[in-house]
């Protein structure tokens, strides 16, 4: 039988470092479509505001754990 335990610091650092690395990653991804789309349109407002809701959710959901609130606490 299995028991399962708390990963621990030393295990949780990783992945914590790829998540921040693809959190970056994706920023830099959106930012760039956001001055492609600024040139290439003339600045469409609409689809800066949505480009700029994505960078929005991604951060409030990485950096500001949002969805947190949402899940059951475990000490």
């Amino acid at each position: 039988m299995k028991t399962h335990t708390a990963p621990s610091a030393r295990e949780k650092k990783p992945a914590a470092f790829r998540r921040g690395i693809t959190t970056f990653l994706i920023l830099a991804v959106l930012t760039g479509l956001e001055f492609w789309v600024s040139r290439a349109t003339g600045g469409s407002a609409a689809l800066l505001f949505v480009i700029g809701l994505a960078k929005a959710g991604l951060i409030l959901h990485y950096f500001m754990h949002i969805s947190s609130l949402w899940s059951q606490e475990s000490h």
